[in-house]
């Protein structure tokens, strides 16, 4: 054989089976490899917590109708109910007799509210409408009315009578005095006329003058011969005598204008009758008023003695599933109005739940809508669920805490039909939130230097 082989394959040998050949280069291709492999390959940034499955919403509450102690409660955890079906019985405890006497309490005001609208009616007709049976005295009320208007008509009647005696005794002293103021003023006349024949020496007064007894006499003495001292004196009585006549009826006309003054007529009967009529009407109104309202009260009392009466069963309004309160849970006096328990869509159903959790205001900046987040219960039926969802909504303002102020997270999950049979509203799990994918490389490199994201 050729030796020079030998000599080879010993070269060889050293040459590739050496330390640096068995060990440096594998490692050095093994932290190539890894290298390499931390820029390709991603880790999950996560974010975890303690949360627990919610419902999507509340279909409804279901709120306590009675004051009652209750016979029967239906109501159990998670349990799945059907519309219609029973959840809550109460006792009866409200004798027949109170709401007899609540009827007849209704009855009576509305009795009483028909005879005040008719008083209101009769009042504004002028007429009495009162037909039947009159128990509240309102007919009376009317009558009342009717004589106090009488009574005002009489009253007023007997001011006017006065008034037009009045009246005629004054127009009966006016006639006298016109006639006598008549009387002086033909006297007057004659006078004048008897003074102008003297101051003429005239023969004859005219026609129906009295005084042609006085004119002849004056003529008799002066004889035909004037005799101015004569005339005077003539003259001068005459004029005394007018003057006592115009005296006289200067003192008959101030006590015509006097008979003037009487007093007038009362015309305020159909003002003074609607003022008594809105008085009464008024009086109706306030009495209507308190009436209905009376009426309003004892209507509502007989409702709700008629709903708890009737209303002593609570139903489910919906098909769901149960949520109890624990504040109530095991009494057998809750309120009316307290919130009992809640119905919740069916998991089995819907096959959508929310995921609902807090987080610190460490982390809250760091979540985004859209995000994964897994919740990982223990095991169930002999295995663990993973329960997968996105962040729905992410609390705007923090809830205070045992822990601290915290902020709600909710993410919705879409579940399996296997799922959906094994999971329950309240399960509690960790929650694990994923804010970010990011290379080895880059997770180890903000890891050395303490960055955050």
């Amino acid at each position: 054989m050729n030796t020079n082989l030998f000599r080879s394959a010993e070269f060889y040998q050293r040459r590739y089976h050496n330390f640096a050949t068995l060990l440096i280069l594998p490692l050095v291709l093994l932290v190539s490899f890894l290298f390499l492999f931390s820029f390709l390959a991603k880790k999950e940034v996560t974010v975890t917590s303690r949360g627990e499955i919610t419902p999507t919403k509340v279909i409804a509450s279901i709120q306590s109708t009675s004051n009652n102690p209750i016979l029967a409660n239906h109501l159990v955890a998670n349990q799945a109910v059907k519309k219609g079906d029973a959840l809550i019985q109460y006792a009866e405890t409200m004798e027949a007799s109170q709401k007899q006497a609540l009827e007849s309490q209704v009855h009576n005001l509305e009795e009483q509210k028909k005879g005040l609208e008719t008083l209101r009616n009769s009042l504004e007709q002028g007429t009495n409408l009162f037909t039947g049976e009159d128990n509240f005295g309102y007919g009376a009320t009317f009558q009342q009315f009717v004589s106090q208007t009488q009574d005002l008509e009489l009253g007023i009647a007997k001011t006017n009578a006065e008034v037009t005696n009045q009246a005629a005794l004054a127009n009966h002293t006016a006639a006298a005095i016109d006639q006598q103021l008549s009387q002086l003023q033909q006297d007057i006349i004659a006078y004048e006329e008897l003074k102008t024949a003297i101051s003429t020496q005239a023969s004859s007064l005219p026609t129906g003058n009295p005084h042609q007894a006085t004119l002849n006499n004056y003529l008799a003495q002066v004889q035909g011969t004037p005799n101015p001292a004569l005339s005077d004196q003539y003259i001068s009585q005459i004029n005394q005598t007018i003057a006592g006549l115009e005296n006289s009826m200067a003192s008959l006309s101030i006590q015509r204008a006097g008979t003037g003054s009487i007093a007038t007529y009362d015309t305020s009967l159909a003002t003074k009758i609607e003022s008594l009529r809105a008085q009464f009407l008024q009086n109706a109104a306030q009495q209507l008023t308190t009436v209905e309202s009376q009426l309003l009260q004892a209507k509502s009392q007989l409702d709700q003695a008629a709903t708890q009466l009737e209303q002593t069963t609570i139903t489910a309004p919906e098909n769901g599933v149960i949520a109890l309160n624990p504040e109530f849970e095991g009494k057998n006096l809750i309120p009316v109005g307290s919130d009992i328990a809640y119905l919740y869509p069916d998991i089995k159903q819907t096959k959508t739940v929310l995921i609902t959790y807090y987080v610190t205001s460490e982390y809250v900046a760091l979540l985004k809508e859209g995000q994964t987040a897994r919740l990982s219960l223990e095991k169930i039926g002999n295995q663990p669920i993973i329960v997968i969802g996105s962040i729905q909504s992410i609390a705007q303002s923090a809830t205070p805490t045992e822990e601290g102020n915290l902020f709600k997270i909710t993410a919705q999950a879409t579940i399996t039909e296997n799922e959906s049979s094994l999971l329950q509203y309240g399960l509690q799990g960790r929650v694990t939130s994923v804010i970010a994918k990011k290379t080895f490389f880059d997770y180890c490199k903000d890891k050395l230097l303490h960055t955050n994201h």
